[in-house]
């Protein structure tokens, strides 16, 4: 497996060549097929052989839809015939997708492909986690988490397209014109998934060349099984896959705050310092982490005495100032009699086995290393008690790394699992989700009514029920920044929503105009952090120019402005697999005019905000791609026409930065000078101009962002709709849940109707315009806040 620019072919393997009463004939031998529909319009196809893949080796279990989400009747139809040819048909009897007779399912050994037919107008994404051009055509891509700093050539990493990556989701969006299907392989194994790759001899000589790209997806064990997801839409089939693999459950609201970290942070002195820093400069943050250098000697569950002498009170004291504490947490357990964890572990015999029947050792930041055996669930019991009594100390979160597992110059294909019985290969790519699961486990157990928060380097299809993903180690380069863009559209479509690259990168020294254009593209990631390796240059805010501090920390206000916003997208992706961050052709179809399957400098976040950051350093100007009808520059606060392109000038203070006509956009009023936070009393942007003709809709949810009690009711839910009639516009309220109490909600727009009536659960009143002086992306503009009028006095009311 760590070949890795070699690949399975379809001449070495043997083809189904008759398909009769379930069982496909692979070179004479009887292979079972099962077809089943979980779903709507979701099929999954299984094959068994019990000789050559044993029972009890299966990926992690993917929900089956109950029949009340499969969204009505079946549309798709799956038809294998009797010379083993296979067809996905649309609803129409349209062919989506198809394969030739005695060619599709194949084996070799244990290792198992499906082959299928793909045309030269298709376009292809997701397969998580890629450090590679956003649309994936042309290439073969491994499913194997890896070190990758470890793992790759130098250089490679630095300034090139590299594969595999840290996390492994083997699941391929094909994109035919504006209809959408989805292919899973489900397998622990390391997978193989191409696109129209072409066999190559020392990187020249093509044997063959075909007309049209051929879909391979394989792995390396068994037994074989796939999913066929159909949307039509993109955001049907994103939202399909993920209440199949399982939404992200909404996290704590201080969690999409910004984060502060740097590779050498230490204790208690360097936490203090970092938040009296965010004070003085009123720079909003929510999290400091602590890397590896908080240990005694990389030990893990331990805290260096001499940098943290009383943690519970320094963690409190930090809290109370409204910091949460994040420690890193690492798998490999340092080999050393005396330390209470390795000896814990070895007495109760939950270690990782070699072939050699004795315990497995790798070499990690401690040195010589041993490693819990995830798979067993005695081995999860023992590491979630020991967690538990390490976050009993205040922390509310943690950070996973090296769970890859990272085994330094140590080949961990020789760790074995399951008492030792199992492969390396059967749980490789399921470590870090199984060790996220115990961990977990852990932050409940400590902290039951507290939603706890996780973030892990490695993961794979399933994780995300269990923590946020960052994109590992990068480097400060506008290439870096690029392709973070490219990786966190693909992982939101491929089922991990809570995802972010590290802000001006991990490794290397990030320039000025380098951090102050990542903080102006990634200000509103999902996951948003500011990290760095030690021996770097520093890379806090204030380590730079008054004028860069400036810029940054006002974008970071504006995304504590805008967490309403954010915070019902995470609300959504819970209860709809809704994705936060999209590309385009989410919410926008194809046009001839206005193709949108290769933008991928611009994204969306949620359906009303449009992103087009400048991401190379010597360019001053861009075009951008504005679908639909009309934008709210954010930078100016005009109106400009959409279905076309817009050339914006580079500008330091500014990011083009735009609002969809339509949209109803929670928001926090006034300047975010700390990481305080009030779902209750909010803005309501009316992002309508005079003349918008159609009606615009938010169910807006309200909650204490912390723990689980809107599962138990206490939550506040608005419909709120919104239309234009000539001058006037019409703004209507209902309240359909009451459970977290009453929200107390302002209009805003930046157009003055000559009057705004607001219907609020059948209560109607006239509002009147208060101009103000707002600056969002750019300049300052005016804007209006719509205040109700007291009857008879003149004076400003409360909107309840």
């Amino acid at each position: 497996m760590n070949l890795f620019n070699k690949y399975p072919h379809p001449m070495n393997f043997n083809f189904a060549d008759g398909y009769h009463g379930g069982v496909l004939t692979i070179a004479g031998h009887p292979y079972e097929l099962h077809t089943d529909q979980t779903g709507a319009d979701i099929h999954l196809i299984g094959v068994s052989n019990h000789q050559v893949w044993p029972r009890g080796i299966r990926s992690e279990t993917l929900r089956r839809l109950d029949s009340h989400e499969k969204e009505g009747e079946r549309r798709t139809r799956l038809e294998i015939s009797e010379s083993a040819g296979m067809r996905l048909r649309s609803p129409a009897g349209k062919t989506l997708l198809e394969a030739e007779a005695g060619g599709w399912v194949g084996v070799s050994e244990k290792r198992w492909l499906f082959r299928f037919r793909g045309r030269s107008t298709m376009q292809f994404y997701g397969l998580g986690e890629k450090h590679a051009p956003f649309e994936r055509s042309g290439r073969a891509f491994w499913f194997w988490n890896t070190d990758v700093w470890a793992d790759h050539p130098w250089e490679l990493v630095r300034n090139g397209d590299y594969d595999p990556d840290y996390l492994s989701v083997p699941y391929l969006i094909v994109k035919h014109n504006n209809i959408y299907i989805g292919l899973l392989v489900d397998s622990p194994f390391p997978a193989m998934i191409s696109i129209g790759a072409q066999s190559v001899v020392a990187g020249v000589f093509e044997p063959s060349r075909k007309r049209s790209p051929e879909i391979l997806l394989a792995a390396e064990g068994g037994p074989p099984s796939l999913y066929l997801l159909f949307g039509p839409s993109l955001a049907e089939l994103t939202r399909k896959f993920q209440m199949l693999t399982g939404p992200t459950p909404l996290p704590p609201i201080w969690s999409l705050g910004y984060h502060q970290s740097r590779w050498g942070y230490r204790g208690a002195s360097d936490l203090t310092t970092l938040a009296d820093r965010f004070e003085r400069h009123r720079f909003p943050a929510d999290a400091l982490w602590l890397d590896i250098d908080h240990m005694e000697g990389y030990r893990v569950f331990t805290i260096d005495s001499r940098q943290m002498p009383q943690p519970v009170e320094t963690i409190a004291k930090l809290k109370e100032r409204g910091f949460r504490i994040v420690p890193i947490l690492d798998p490999g357990i340092k080999r050393e009699v005396g330390y209470a964890v390795y000896d814990s572990g070895r007495a109760s015999k939950v270690f990782c086995l070699n072939s050699a029947a004795g315990v497995f050792t790798g070499l990690v930041w401690p040195g010589f290393a041993v490693f819990p055996d995830f798979s067993l669930p005695e081995t999860r019991l023992w590491w979630a008690g020991h967690a538990r009594r390490f976050f009993e100390l205040g922390f509310e979160g943690a950070w996973l790394d090296m769970n890859d597992p990272s085994t330094g110059s140590i080949d961990c294909r020789d760790m074995r699992f399951d008492h030792g019985r199992l492969p390396h290969e059967a749980y490789h790519n399921r470590y870090a989700l199984l060790m996220a699961r115990a961990t977990r486990d852990a932050l409940l157990a400590a902290r039951p009514d507290r939603r706890p928060f996780l973030l892990s380097r490695s993961g794979s299809t399933g994780s995300q029920k269990y923590c946020a993903h960052w994109t590992g180690d990068n480097f400060s380069s506008y290439r870096h920044l690029r392709r973070s863009i490219a990786k966190s559209l693909n992982l939101a479509l491929s089922g991990i929503p809570f995802n972010g690259a590290d802000v001006g990168g991990f490794g290397g020294n990030c320039s000025e105009a380098l951090l102050v254009d990542w903080f102006k593209a990634a200000f509103l990631m999902p996951f948003f952090r500011n990290h760095t390796m030690r021996g770097s240059r520093r890379q806090e805010p204030w380590a730079y120019s008054r004028r860069a501090l400036g810029i940054i920390r006002r974008f970071v206000r504006l995304r504590y402005t805008l967490l309403p916003y954010l915070y019902n997208l995470f609300i959504d992706q819970e209860e709809r697999g809704e994705a936060i961050l999209r590309p385009l052709f989410y919410d926008f179809s194809d046009k001839p005019s206005l193709p949108l399957g290769y933008i991928d400098d611009q994204f969306m976040v949620g359906p009303a905000i449009l992103q087009a950051p400048f991401l190379r350093e010597e360019v001053r100007q861009r075009d951008v791609v504005l679908p639909g009808h009309k934008w709210l520059r954010a930078d100016t606060g005009r109106w400009v026409p959409g279905g076309g392109l817009l050339r914006v000038r580079r500008q330091l203070g500014t990011t083009p930065l735009f609002l969809r006509e339509g949209s109803l956009v929670p928001f926090q009023p006034g300047e975010r000078t700390t990481n305080s936070k009030d779902l209750k009393h909010i803005g309501l942007l009316c992002c309508l101009s005079p003349g918008f003709t159609g009606r615009a809709r938010l169910c807006y949810r309200a909650d204490d962002g912390l723990s689980f009690d809107y599962l138990r009711g206490r939550r506040t839910r608005l419909d709120v709709t919104a239309r234009t009639k000539g001058r006037r516009l019409h703004l209507r309220v209902k309240t359909l849940a009451k459970g977290f109490g009453p929200v107390h909600l302002v209009p805003f727009s930046v157009n003055r109707f000559t009057a705004l009536h607001l219907e609020t659960d059948g209560r109607e009143q006239r509002l009147h315009p208060i101009k103000e002086r707002v600056q969002l992306a750019g300049q300052p503009f005016d804007w209006y806040r719509w205040q109700p009028v007291l009857q008879g006095s003149g004076q400003e009311g409360r909107l309840d």
